[in-house]
């Protein structure tokens, strides 16, 4: 598969789902941008996500709305503590990714590797990344495509207490440990 295949079959999935998107380019590479709504533990409720179309991979950004940015310029000192937190999400904590078809159309497994950053262009949008390949892509496109659209979008909203809590004071590391550990971690001990 290549870019413009890819571009295509993404416009198919989020028209033929109902997902409203806009198109443009940036800095002469193609993007799509999507707003998800009723992420109920987010930051006004809101995900948003970019897919930059490279020459042989797409990179999905899914980040929270501006309001989380500014809450990072407000509370930077807290910012420390929030990339110990990443590092510790980074490391161990990811969902399986599922249909949300109670697994009739593919079983849960992981597919991708996303990471937990603060962007460093000045923006402070804390996003999860990953970088996929068309050739993966192709094999696994409903997969994909589901891990974009509600998979990321919804792990970042299940993630906005600890994250949120640990910005804003509210809780220490410690807790949103725990909180990480008891509502997110998909490991039998």
């Amino acid at each position: 598969m290549n870019r413009m295949q890819a571009q295509k079959k993404i416009r198919e999935y989020l028209l033929s789902h109902f997902i409203n998107f806009e198109q443009d380019f940036d800095n002469n590479v193609p993007r799509i941008t999507m707003l998800f709504q009723g992420c109920d533990l987010a930051p006004n409720k809101v995900v948003e996500a970019c897919i930059w179309f490279y020459a042989e991979e797409m990179e999905v950004r899914v980040y929270y709305a501006q309001v989380a940015a500014d809450w990072c310029k407000e509370f930077c000192e807290n910012i420390p503590c929030l990339m110990q937190l990443f590092n510790y999400i980074n490391a161990l904590t990811w969902l399986k990714a599922s249909d949300g078809a109670g697994n009739r159309l593919y079983q849960p497994h992981y597919l991708h590797t996303p990471r937990l950053y603060i962007t460093e262009d000045g923006c402070y949008d804390i996003t999860l990344t990953s970088v996929i390949n068309y050739d993966f892509y192709e094999i696994t496109q409903l997969e994909t495509e589901d891990y974009i659209t509600a998979y990321c979008p919804e792990l970042l909203s299940q993630l906005s207490p600890a994250i949120f809590g640990l910005l804003l004071g509210e809780i220490n590391l410690e807790m949103a440990k725990f909180y990480i550990r008891d509502n997110l971690v998909d490991r039998k001990e």
